[in-house]
């Protein structure tokens, strides 16, 4: 496809000049081949096809660092009994849950988040997947759903032996299978839309054995693990209990930790924790509303960046839309440490550069920026800036503006996804319908469920 996108003011996101007005860029196949003023791109390439902009913002897609599709279902479930704290949430609500999907619930469950990441401009997700009584074959059926609206993404399956060894060795084999399928498309097509991690839930689920399985597995790879990190204190005290080891130190222990590898949360460190996180390359992912939803705390992102650790943001299976969370962050530190003037320049950078810097380093593709030779994933939003919009304000306009703002045309390797907020052979309403049918059944077992 030959494409070029003019009558827009571009925000790119890369070194240099990021701001351009009465702009135009060019997109040929799936690669961003030039930007610059309208009237120069158009004579460049006369014969690409014209979308015209109207005058919108084009900017780089989103990129959600850490997301659960698998959670969709909990959505307005009725948790039996009362939580008294992070252990009880996840064995009355998440562990209940994903025990009962099925190969139907896992696609759906991906389908209806995806639609809406697409629609609120987000391009590329890593996720997280658990249904530990439908393993084989779970991330087909992700990868599936994510497709039907061309969504790109890095999936894992979660590995845990809270559910026995057999399930534990059959997540394994999913990773693995999984893995070596998108390695394979990849072999051909460097710009195939997914990739994979070896998935892990957390170390006080996992015992020694299934971390010495992973960490072989994902060098065996050339991959990383995706594992939930000191989300609680409870994570802290297991791995002492069972192990006489914290949960860093075990994790470097088994080098399940590294440059490829994501830890999410990783609220409950010391600062000898986060010597060693840093020490070993690792990236890390905060989670703010799913933390505040859980009461688990707050990770110290000041600390994390001090120390050069590649830190991001995702949403933690709390919505597709990243928009919500980029808020949080910058308020909810604020607000904890009663310092108007913190947490600013810290989100900005973990937005707009930390989480595309995260996913190339995880697939090795550079989404996140408009410029020549990077992955045409964009957006055309409906924002009209009221003042004035520079390279040096853009931040300010984007939390107070352009986050609020409709997102117009979504465009994902190259190919128009959404047009007009329409997503080509999508039919919203009879998704949810059949979305819906599926709810039910898993509720229903999920009741039975005692």
């Amino acid at each position: 496809m030959s494409l070029l996108i003019h009558n827009v003011t571009i925000f790119r996101n890369s070194p240099g000049k990021k701001i351009l007005t009465n702009a135009a860029l060019a997109i040929e196949n799936d690669t961003i081949v030039a930007l610059g003023s309208e009237k120069d791109i158009i004579n460049k390439f006369p014969s690409f096809t014209r979308l015209d902009g109207a005058g919108r913002l084009l900017m780089p897609g989103l990129v959600n660092a850490h997301m659960h599709f698998y959670s969709t279902f909990a959505r307005g479930i009725a948790m039996q009994g009362n939580p008294k704290n992070f252990s009880d949430i996840l064995e009355m609500l998440w562990w209940k849950l994903d025990r009962i999907l099925d190969l139907d619930a896992v696609y759906y469950s991906a389908l209806v988040p995806a639609i809406t990441a697409v629609k609120r401009g987000v391009t590329s997700v890593i996720d997280h997947h658990a249904s530990p009584h439908a393993v084989d074959g779970s991330l087909d059926r992700v990868e599936a759903a994510l497709s039907r609206v061309g969504l790109r993404a890095s999936l894992c399956y979660e590995v845990s032996d809270r559910d026995g060894a057999g399930i534990s060795a059959a997540g394994l084999a999913e990773n693995e299978r999984y893995l070596k399928k998108c390695q394979a498309a990849k072999s051909t097509n460097p710009n195939h839309l997914y990739d994979g991690l070896v998935g892990l839930h957390a170390s006080f689920t996992l015992e020694d054995s299934t971390l010495e399985k992973a960490a072989s597995l994902a060098s065996s790879l050339e991959s990383g693990c995706h594992i939930h990190t000191l989300e609680d204190a409870a994570d802290q005290r297991e791995s002492m209990r069972k192990y006489n080891r914290g949960v860093i130190d075990r994790l470097r222990h088994f080098h399940i930790l590294g440059p490829k590898s994501i830890a999410v949360h990783c609220i409950h460190l010391d600062e000898k924790d986060k010597d060693n996180l840093a020490e070993s390359g690792s990236i890390v992912v905060h989670n703010p509303q799913s933390n505040m939803n859980n009461a688990v705390g707050r990770t110290d992102i000041f600390g994390l960046l001090d120390r050069g650790v590649l830190l991001g943001l995702g949403t933690d299976g709390m919505s597709p839309d990243l928009t919500p969370d980029i808020r949080t962050a910058n308020l909810l530190h604020k607000h904890d440490l009663k310092k108007s003037t913190v947490a600013w320049n810290e989100i900005q950078t973990m937005v707009l550069q930390n989480n595309p810097a995260i996913f190339e380093r995880v697939t090795g593709q550079k989404v996140g920026r408009l410029e020549e030779g990077a992955l045409a994933d964009m957006i055309l939003v409906d924002y009209f800036p009221p003042t004035p919009l520079t390279a040096e304000n853009f931040w300010g306009h984007f939390l107070f503006g352009i986050a609020d703002a409709e997102v117009d045309t979504t465009i994902i390797n190259g190919k128009i996804v959404m047009q007009n907020k329409v997503i080509a052979g999508i039919d919203e309403a009879r998704i949810a319908h059949k979305a819906q049918v599926v709810a039910k059944r898993v509720w229903e077992k999920f009741m039975d469920n005692k």
